[in-house]
């Protein structure tokens, strides 16, 4: 079998899995779940843009909902629904098994994460975008109340509504196409990396396990971020030398180990 044919087949196998998981009770719960969390955000951002009195960009409101940290984390637990499931095991995984061999379903799996973690951030972005445009404008400027919150010119208003945005260095070194798009990568390299990690440890070890390094690798992520060493959010990284890409490169160093750890794991796996 040719290397295209094996791309091709891991490719059909992943939307085969999620035309098939996307119709789950499971998968619709952790979409519904993700979107609440998000909206607890957005509706704290967006009411204080009213009592602003100012027009807000209708990209921020994903921007500085997401960069929240609080919030965000709890975003991954409405994809850590979606993804529960892992390795995805079917009735018929067998037969897909039998026809393509176990590296090639490896692969259509781990491009099954992938495409669940890209489709999670698309609906959470689309969402907050939706939400936002009654009350702002679009286009790549920032709006007067995210400058004033950036630089702590309305604390009593942030405090009254609970939000806070670092992001100083991110207004004066990107526009808000750019920060959207460099956000959105900085949540879909952490859910990439927690989702193929709990199918990796899923597989070669159970899924309890994979539920209990996922559990950790996120609570550590979060003491580490209150501790100030690791952040999942551009705003801490973002200056003038472009070391806001770091984070993603590591994040991709990792989920590559892993990847390579699956082709071991699957050949040893009793599936």
């Amino acid at each position: 079998m040719s290397k295209g044919i094996r791309i091709a087949k891991a490719i059909r196998i992943a939307f085969w899995m999620l035309r098939q998981e996307m119709g789950s009770v499971r998968t619709i719960m952790g979409y519904l779940l993700g979107m609440t969390f998000l909206a607890l955000g957005a509706n704290d951002f967006l009411r204080y843009a009213m009592e602003m009195r100012e027009p807000v960009n209708v990209c921020e409101t994903f921007i500085v909902t997401s960069n929240q940290g609080m919030a965000c984390r709890l975003w991954v637990l409405g994809y850590l629904l979606v993804i529960g499931d892992a390795p995805f095991v079917k009735g018929n995984t067998y037969m897909v098994l039998y026809r393509s061999g176990r590296r090639v379903w490896n692969a259509g799996m781990l491009f099954y994460v992938f495409l669940q973690a890209l489709l999670y951030i698309l609906c959470l972005a689309a969402v907050s975008v939706a939400a936002g445009i009654p009350f702002g404008f679009s286009g790549k400027l920032w709006s007067s109340p995210v400058y004033m919150l950036a630089t702590a010119a309305s604390n009593a208003m942030a405090e009254k509504y609970h939000i806070y945005f670092e992001g100083a260095a991110m207004m004066e070194y990107m526009t808000v196409f750019r920060a959207f798009g460099i956000t959105f990568l900085y949540m879909l390299c952490y859910f990439v990396f927690l989702g193929v990690l709990l199918y990796l440890c899923s597989l070669a070890l159970g899924g309890f396990w994979g539920l209990a390094a996922v559990s950790a690798a996120h609570l550590g992520g979060v003491v580490l971020s209150f501790a100030g060493r690791l952040h999942s959010s551009p705003v801490y990284y973002v200056d003038s030398a472009g070391s806001h890409w770091r984070y993603p490169c590591r994040m991709l160093v990792f989920i590559l180990i892993m990847t390579a750890v699956s082709l071991v794991a699957v050949k040893r796996a009793d599936i």
